[in-house]
């Protein structure tokens, strides 16, 4: 997997447009638009904390990098989440929160298939239980446990900075470009 700080960094941000949108800061704070982001780029790796809970079995739906990695769960994720958040708002504003958050979560599982190791990522589920990564891995993978990480952690950062740097052009280009339409 893609370390925390890459995922983290990659939702926050992807989410910088989003600064200027008058629908998502009716319902948020400006702060908490790109940390919600970011932490719901970091989500679906919550799946390593249920194995500590429950025993599941490697490489079964419920195992790291599967349901909770799809594109398909994160989208209806983040519109349960968006329409719960914004209830309170018009259906526009839940609309376009939840839109964010679905980039934002879906950046997750495109960065895991850019990593060396693991088992693949369930990207086609409901459709397919198949386990995929993309033929070009530039990212080395960052291990589950936070001693074993710093023990590697100038490698796999020097891994993911393009992706940083890439993400971070994205958001400040398109915080730009929004910030030309008014």
């Amino acid at each position: 997997m893609a370390s925390g700080i890459t995922h983290f960094i990659t939702g926050a941000a992807l989410a910088l447009p989003a600064l200027e949108s008058r629908a998502i800061r009716a319902v948020l704070p400006r702060w908490a638009i790109p940390v919600s982001s970011g932490l719901l780029a970091m989500a679906p790796d919550l799946d390593t904390w249920a194995r500590r809970v429950i025993e599941i079995p490697r490489g079964s739906l419920l195992a790291h990098r599967g349901l909770f990695h799809s594109p398909f769960f994160l989208i209806l994720f983040a519109a349960v989440l968006a329409a719960a958040v914004a209830r309170r708002h018009s259906w526009r504003a839940a609309a376009w929160l939840a839109l964010l958050w679905a980039g934002c979560g879906v950046a997750h599982p495109v960065l895991d298939a850019l990593t060396d190791g693991g088992p693949g990522i369930m990207l086609l589920v409901p459709f397919s239980e198949a386990r995929l990564f993309f033929p070009w891995r530039p990212i080395h993978a960052s291990p589950l446990g936070i001693l074993a990480f710093f023990d590697r952690a100038g490698e796999i950062l020097r891994s993911e900075l393009p992706f940083w740097i890439a993400a971070a052009g994205i958001g400040v280009c398109g915080r730009w470009a929004r910030s030309r339409t008014y």
